[in-house]
């Protein structure tokens, strides 16, 4: 087990390069960091182990693939800006993002500009790798694209430590693509990539969590060339030799000086270099470990401004050659023959049946219309549909769609008729059976399966579950494991057991009863929770609000969306269950404002099961208020406090919703003041008595046929 303090501290290390202004490249402490997140659980030493023992294996491979065609990586860029117009700010032109890959084609293959300027001494040991970076030609679905995605991440910059996020808002497979993510990157680095793995044995389960964050990251202010045109670039990395450094990176290559004071690149023809050169040096420039030699400080692995790179060495080629040609390193061999490479695949009528947008998974509409999110993955215009709705058991119910436009890679909303659910779990089973008068046969894009939770259990606020019994819907939409109850040290919790759950990934839907916010101008919600990451595997949990009883179902204002290490409040790797209140979140406050007024809300707590560990959930209390710090009583019902000379204050803490009178007595028995409340839980109320004298005063409430009685003292 360890504390997420060891974690936040090297994150911290990480971004105290920005003091001293950027560093060229953080693959080694990107990889160093994921090592200590147990995500890799290989070492440099094992993986270099590895290669070498490959390395004979493949030379007759290395000297056939010579002779063959080129190498053809097909790459997607993914532009996360923050809204700006295309061109501005960190949503690159066009332009730019083709100066760059044209400048990796080049550099890699020895067509650089400026490969004459290498040093006669290294001119003969320069390689030349016989690659072609492409822009992807078809998308994942097979669909046209140009390689370029644009996505509006919300934020004016990103650090490593957010990758998670940054990564997931525009991912193609990485195994079929070579994924590049163009950002505003903080933290003092310019780019970082992932390192290739082996699939040595012990290392399987460790692959699919690092697919979703393998390739390459670099700052917007350092992809391109201003060879080719006026780009906002920083001065030091203005010829797009970063994206050169940090491919070289993805292939395998290590940093010239091998990351420590005379360390080794296991690389023979490159020079021992003592350390890292910064700037643009004059050639000779010496170096001394076991003997004195002319740096290499031209080599694209090394951290000179990107006006001094020019060259990687035959020895550094032969490294990458022997990585790509690999099959068991993954994501590399399998980039060569990706789908990505060859020409759009949709001549063939097919329509992608994507999600049952509407209505939500717990629902109280008993004859809702189903509002069905469909992409077109179609050469030519879809212009007709037929689309087969499947209730539980009932005969199928066909609809039609006539006079659509929907065009090749586009995505769509349509909504059926009324369906008839039964309370309880409905099952949905949704196929798209006709295209353009075709008739389709079934397949994974056009079927999709649901199941929806019919429920009509009402409820108000204010509201305390504390999970003695477990009453609130609970549905997994795809089936699989599902929220239960366990004993924990409050007692019983909701629980997702994801450390031993058989399936996954799939989502886990708890979800209150149907609330009457009506009432209110003003709603929060608090709630416990323990959660620990097991240090790969990113298990989620988001909470949604719903205004319509289940109808449909939207992010908070603000969200509260945690997945991985932001959400947990441990790391551990066996299976997780909380002791003590220290090993809990407590009190997390959710702002409901959204859904004052309302009458028909929900709250859905969603967790996505990535077989990681245990989630616990307990003491979720609603407020008919929006005070993020509320009195919270350790004991006894309530508790009594003047505010100000004329008025009092009293917080209750009952152990279920109310009726109650309030007085206040002086000691004659004269009531100065009185107030009847209603549904009281945990609310705080204010009792306005008028200028009162000082003296000695008796408070009394009378709470569900008990009478409490205390006396407290006014004083001016």
């Amino acid at each position: 087990m360890r504390s997420p303090l060891l974690v936040v501290m090297f994150l911290l290390a990480l971004a105290a390069h920005t003091v001293h202004g950027q560093k060229r490249c953080g693959t080694v402490e990107y990889m160093q960091l994921q090592r200590r997140l147990g995500k890799i659980k290989q070492s440099d030493e094992q993986f270099e182990q590895w290669l070498s023992g490959q390395r004979t294996i493949f030379m007759r491979q290395q000297q056939a693939r010579q002779q063959s065609e080129p190498y053809r990586i097909p790459i997607v860029v993914h532009i996360i800006h923050n809204g700006e117009p295309e061109g501005t700010g960190a949503n690159l032109s066009n332009e730019q993002i083709l100066s760059q890959i044209d400048v990796i084609n080049k550099d890699f293959n020895r067509l650089n500009a400026d490969a004459g300027n290498t040093p006669a001494e290294f001119a003969g040991l320069a390689g030349s790798m016989d690659v072609e970076f492409v822009l992807a030609l078809r998308d994942p679905f097979g669909l046209p694209t140009t390689g370029i995605v644009r996505i509006n991440g919300g934020r004016s910059s990103w650090s490593v430590s957010q990758e998670s996020e940054f990564k997931a808002l525009s991912y193609w497979p990485s195994d079929q693509y070579l994924n590049i993510w163009v950002l505003n990157l903080s933290g003092g680095f310019v780019g970082y990539a992932q390192f290739p793995v082996s699939n040595l044995p012990g290392l399987e389960e460790y692959q699919d969590g690092i697919a979703e964050t393998d390739g390459v990251v670099v700052d917007y202010k350092a992809f391109g060339s201003d060879d080719y045109g006026s780009f906002n670039l920083e001065p030091d990395f203005n010829k797009g030799r970063t994206l050169t450094h940090e491919i070289g990176h993805f292939f395998g290559l290590r940093h010239i000086w091998g990351d420590a004071t005379c360390g080794t690149d296991y690389v023979d023809d490159t020079p021992q270099q003592r350390s890292e050169t910064l700037g643009c040096p004059v050639h000779p420039t010496t170096t001394t470990c076991t003997a004195t030699v002319n740096k290499m400080f031209q080599n694209y692995l090394d951290y000179t401004n990107d006006a001094c790179m020019n060259l990687f060495t035959q020895g550094q080629v032969e490294r990458m050659q022997l990585i790509l040609d690999n099959p068991a390193v993954p994501r590399r061999n399998s980039l060569l023959t990706s789908p990505g490479l060859l020409p759009p695949n949709c001549s063939e009528p097919d329509v992608a049946i994507l999600e049952l947008a509407k209505p939500g998974p717990v629902t109280c509409n008993n004859q809702p219309e189903l509002f069905i999110k469909i992409r077109s993955l179609t050469c030519d215009p879809v212009t007709s549909l037929k689309i087969s709705i499947r209730i539980n058991a009932a005969p199928p119910l066909i609809n039609d769609y006539n006079g659509l436009n929907l065009l090749s890679g586009s995505t769509t909303v349509l909504n059926t008729n009324s369906v008839n659910l039964q309370p309880g779990v409905n099952q949905i089973e949704i196929a798209v059976v006709e295209i353009n008068g075709t008739l389709v046969s079934a397949s994974a894009n056009n079927t999709y399966s649901s199941r929806i939770l019919l429920d009509t259990s009402t409820d108000r606020i204010p509201l305390r579950e504390q999970f003695n019994f477990l009453t609130w819907p609970v549905i997994s939409p795809a089936s699989g494991t599902q929220w239960t109850l366990t004993e924990t040290n409050f007692s019983q919790s909701a629980t997702f057991r994801a450390f031993s759950a058989p399936d996954g990934p799939h989502e886990s839907w708890l979800v209150t009863p149907t609330l009457d916010f009506s009432t209110t101008a003003k709603a929060s919600m608090f709630f416990d929770f323990s959660y620990a990451w097991n240090g790969t595997d990113n298990d989620r949990l988001r909470i949604l609000a719903s205004p319509d009883c289940g109808d449909t179902y939207q992010p908070l204002t603000p969200p509260f969306d945690r997945a991985g290490l932001a959400l947990a409040n441990i790391i551990s790797t066996v299976e997780w269950q909380p002791e003590d209140e220290s090993q809990w979140s407590r009190r997390n406050y959710v702002n409901l404002n959204q859904l004052a007024g309302l009458s028909a809300a929900r709250i859905a707590f969603v967790f996505t099961n990535r077989q990681g560990n245990n989630i616990y959930l307990d003491n979720v209390e609603f407020f008919l208020s929006d005070d993020p710090s509320p009195l919270f009583l350790s004991g006894g019902p309530y508790t009594v406090y003047w505010n100000t000379p004329d008025e009092a204050r009293v917080t209750f803490n009952l152990e279920e919703r109310s009726d109650v009178f309030v007085e206040i007595l002086d000691m004659t028995a004269r009531r100065i003041a009185g107030l009847q409340l209603h549904d009281v839980l945990n609310q705080t109320y204010t009792i306005y008595t008028g200028t009162t004298s000082p003296g000695l005063y008796l408070f009394r409430a009378h709470i569900n046929g008990k009478r409490y009685a205390m006396k407290f003292m006014v004083t001016r």
